[in-house]
């Protein structure tokens, strides 16, 4: 019982030891101290800045997408509050740094040519959005914007279709919190679409203006009426 009692006080002394010293005999510091964001967490979600702002700022990940904001003369879209951002990044679009599913050569544009052995046009995969219709353009940019602020605290479980600031009654994106070792926010994973459980590189980002950025290395595409189950 004795020697029970001396290691419980040996015990006691070196964590003193330790709390008086740093634990420097054991090499150890204490953990720096920090400013925890009560609201956000740590590390804080807050861009302080607009949507906008931000897309300009990194233009390592934005460039393609500002200059589509830019074409399509949609700035003040990018500076809206009570809205969920979508945002690609070059590699989503660009063929050079992506794979075969880009937007860019998923969506080629007829060079003039005509291939002399099938009679059909010639197309290429551009390397701007300028190189489509400004309408096009903008339907795409307002399909990657959610009406609503939706975020990892309040998506479901569930795949669910939200409502987006593009035209037509298949304008719907569908997100949901994928429930796995990982958990992480999970954008149209329905049968039919052209890539599977795309997730963001970056989510749950908050604007100035009061909304959610959620960034992907993928693009969205529309739901058809059937996929939605609409008549």
């Amino acid at each position: 019982m004795k020697f029970t009692k001396y290691i419980q006080v040996s015990v006691a002394a070196i964590a003193l030891g330790c709390a008086m010293t740093s634990c420097e005999m054991f090499g150890l510091d204490y953990q720096d101290p920090y400013e925890y964001d009560y609201e956000a967490g740590i590390p804080s979600n807050k861009l302080g800045m607009s949507t906008y702002d931000f897309i300009v700022s990194r233009s390592d990940l934005f460039s393609v997408l500002a200059d589509a904001i830019e074409y399509a003369e949609m700035e003040d879209y990018y500076r809206m509050g009570d809205c969920t951002y979508i945002l690609p990044t070059n590699t989503a679009f660009n063929s050079e740094t992506s794979t075969d599913l880009c937007y860019f050569q998923t969506h080629q544009i007829p060079d003039g040519g005509v291939d002399e052995t099938t009679g059909e046009p010639t197309t290429y995969a551009p390397s701007s959005m300028r190189a489509y219709p400004k309408e096009q353009v903008k339907e795409f940019l307002l399909y990657h914007i959610v009406k609503g602020q939706y975020t990892h605290t309040n998506l479901p479980a569930s795949p669910t279709w939200y409502e987006t600031y593009a035209s037509a009654d298949t304008a719907m994106v569908n997100m949901y919190i994928y429930k796995d070792r990982n958990p992480n926010t999970t954008f149209n994973n329905f049968d039919g679409h052209y890539k599977a459980s795309i997730k963001p590189r970056t989510g749950n980002l908050y604007s100035s203006d009061g909304s959610y950025v959620h960034v992907i290395e993928s693009w969205l595409d529309r739901p058809t009426k059937e996929q939605l189950n609409l008549k």
